[in-house]
């Protein structure tokens, strides 16, 4: 598996745990959209991971202003399986046609929870659902679970009851 990782903030790092420990994994941390590039002409790994933030374009680079995915490297996704782990990541792959699992819109700190209508919670909280979240995501890749699987599988085992939680899984796609 591809890992493009793009860590900018505390929410960022806490993504690793998605692919902590994971075999065959090649991991560019922070990448430029150059080196991303580079790594998927080069390798035909069928799986390619994308955390970070990003918008309904793509998956932001480190300086919030370029982005490392985005339409210019469709061509290069679109016979893989991804997992898109950004926010709006489900937009961008619906209108470009990509396959596998992917996040729409996802509070994954205190600044969006106050933003999309969720204040009554904590940064703390919210930060341990994304390490949930993550944990998760690992263990369905450990275990093998086929990605098809994972929105249903996820939507059941999470914290349902808290708001900003529930808005975050019923968010999750699949596309075959």
């Amino acid at each position: 598996m591809i890992v493009i990782h793009v860590d900018t903030m505390g929410d960022t790092t806490r993504l690793k745990k998605a692919y902590e420990g994971l075999e065959n994994v090649t991991l560019l941390y922070n990448p430029t959209k150059e080196e991303v590039i580079g790594q998927l002409e080069l390798s035909d790994d069928p799986l390619v991971m994308c955390l970070g933030h990003g918008t309904t374009s793509g998956l932001f680079g480190t300086n919030w202003q370029d982005y490392v995915v985005d339409r210019s490297i469709i061509h290069l996704l679109q016979n893989r399986q991804m997992i898109g782990i950004w926010c709006f990541a489900s937009s961008f792959a619906e209108r470009y046609g990509l396959h596998g699992y992917f996040i729409s819109m996802f509070i994954s700190n205190l600044n969006e929870a106050e933003g999309f209508g969720f204040p009554d919670n904590t940064d703390e909280d919210i930060l341990d659902e994304v390490n949930l979240f993550c944990e998760s995501i690992n263990t369905c890749l450990k275990e093998g679970v086929p990605i098809e699987q994972w929105t249903g599988m996820l939507q059941a085992s999470c914290h349902k009851e808290k708001d900003f939680v529930r808005y975050n899984y019923e968010g999750m796609r699949f596309f075959g």
